[in-house]
C-alpha cells in the first residue's frame, strides 16, 4: 500500500499535441489508440440552433435524466445526477462528500485511474493506494471493510482502468452491503461498463444507500467532447450535489444528443457486439507480430504485458501512433482499437514492420 501524491504528474492518454511536438509530426496526422473511447462515435445529427442560443431548460434535462434511467436500469430519475463529464464529478465529489460524511480514510484499489487520489487529497482526505492484482481486489476490499471505522471510502473501478480487471455485480452489491453496516462509503466508477450492461450495479441503487456509482457517457458513445458524466445514489445525495454542481451545467446540445444515444438500442447492441470483434482481431495482430501477451481487457481497450513496451511505443509513435505506456508498470503497454479500414490497415503496417525488424 502506497500513500498517494498529488504533486507527481498523472500520464492520461489523449495527449495527441504533445506527441505531435516530441515527434515533429502534425497533430491531425495521428491515429490516437492511448484511449478507450469508441472511436466510431454515435452520430451526431443538426441541432436545433435555438440550443446554441438560450440556457438549458428544465424540461430537456428532466428527458435527459428519464433516458439515463432507463438506459442504465435506475428506478427512478430521483437517484441520477448528471454533470459535464465524470472527472467534475471526481473533483467535485470529495469536497462535496464532508457536508455528509465525516471521512476517516480513502482507500483506492490500484494501480487505477490516477485522478481519483489526486482529487480526494487535494480535498485534504487521507488517502491510501492498494496495489493488487486484479484477481485480489474483491477479497483486499472485503478485509479493508471489515475493519473500517466509520466515514471509511473504499473507491473501486469497475472493469478497471487500466487492466479491465471486472469485480462480478453480485460482488459489489455483497461490498456495498458492508459498507453499510460499517458505516462506511462505496464508489464504484463504472466509466468502461456500456459494454457489460448486465455488471452494472445501478439497477440496485434503492437497496444501496451507501454506494455511489460514476457512470460516463462519452467512452462508449464515442462523444468525449460533449462532456456528460453521470452518478448514481440516494435522492437526498443526489438532491444536494446536484445543488452544489448548480443550474445549466449540461449545455442544451449535449441533453440532446445524449437523450438520443441512450434511447437508440439498435445503435448500442450493433455497437457492442462491433466492440468485441474489434478487440480479438486486435488481439490477434498484436499477440502473433510481437511478443506481447493479453493480460487485460475490456471492449472499448486491450493490455499487454511484454519487455520492450517504451521500445514499440516508440516505434509506432513514428508512424504517428499513439498508444499508452504506464509509470506504475514499464512491463505494460494499451491499445484502444482503429475506427476505420485504413486505421486498422495502418496499425497493421506498423505491427508488420515491427515484427520484419532486423
Amino acid at each position: 500500500m502506497t500513500s498517494s501524491r498529488t504533486a507527481a504528474p498523472i500520464n492520461h492518454g489523449g495527449a495527441i499535441d504533445t506527441a505531435a511536438r516530441k515527434y515533429g509530426i502534425p497533430a491531425e496526422e495521428w491515429l490516437d489508440l492511448s484511449t478507450g473511447i469508441n472511436p466510431c462515435p454515435y452520430q451526431v445529427d443538426d441541432i436545433p440552433t435555438i440550443q446554441w442560443q438560450r440556457l438549458p431548460l428544465a424540461s430537456e434535462l428532466a428527458a435527459l435524466g428519464d433516458a439515463a434511467c432507463a438506459y442504465y436500469g435506475i428506478p427512478d430519475p430521483a437517484y441520477l445526477a448528471c454533470a459535464p463529464g465524470t472527472q467534475a464529478l471526481i473533483q467535485t465529489i470529495p469536497f462535496w462528500i464532508r457536508d455528509h460524511v465525516e471521512v476517516s480514510a480513502v482507500h483506492i484499489m490500484g494501480p487505477t485511474y490516477g485522478e481519483h487520489a489526486r482529487c480526494w487529497d487535494r480535498a485534504g482526505h487521507i488517502c491510501h493506494i492498494h496495489e493488487t492484482a486484479a484477481n485480489a481486489r474483491l477479497d483486499h476490499a472485503k478485509r479493508l471493510l471489515a475493519s473500517a471505522g466509520p466515514g471509511t471510502v473504499i473507491i473501486i473501478v469497475n472493469p478497471n482502468n487500466p487492466d479491465g480487471g471486472l469485480i462480478p455485480v453480485q460482488d459489489i452489491c455483497e461490498l456495498s452491503r458492508l459498507a453499510q453496516q460499517a458505516d462506511s462509503w462505496l464508489i464504484i466508477d463504472e466509466a468502461f461498463m456500456d459494454c457489460q450492461p448486465d455488471q452494472s450495479v445501478c439497477p440496485m441503487i434503492a437497496d444501496l444507500p451507501h454506494t455511489l456509482v460514476l457512470r460516463s457517457f462519452g467512452k462508449f458513445f464515442g462523444l468525449a467532447g460533449i462532456r456528460l458524466g453521470c452518478v448514481v445514489m440516494a435522492p437526498d445525495l443526489v438532491t444536494s450535489l446536484s445543488e452544489r454542481i448548480g443550474p445549466w451545467a449540461i449545455p442544451g446540445p449535449t441533453m440532446t444528443i445524449a437523450t438520443r444515444a441512450f434511447a437508440d438500442t439498435d445503435w448500442q447492441q450493433g455497437t457492442r457486439q462491433r466492440l468485441h470483434a474489434d478487440g480479438l482481431r486486435l488481439d490477434r495482430e498484436v499477440t502473433t507480430k510481437t511478443s506481447f501477451a493479453l493480460c487485460g481487457a475490456s471492449d472499448l481497450f486491450r493490455y499487454y504485458d511484454g519487455g520492450d513496451c517504451a521500445e514499440l511505443a516508440d516505434h509506432l509513435a513514428r508512424r504517428a501512433i499513439l498508444v499508452r505506456l504506464f509509470d506504475h508498470d514499464r512491463a505494460k503497454i494499451r491499445f484502444g482499437f482503429p475506427g476505420t479500414s485504413d486505421d486498422w490497415q495502418r496499425l497493421i503496417s506498423a505491427l508488420d514492420d515491427w515484427q520484419d525488424r532486423s
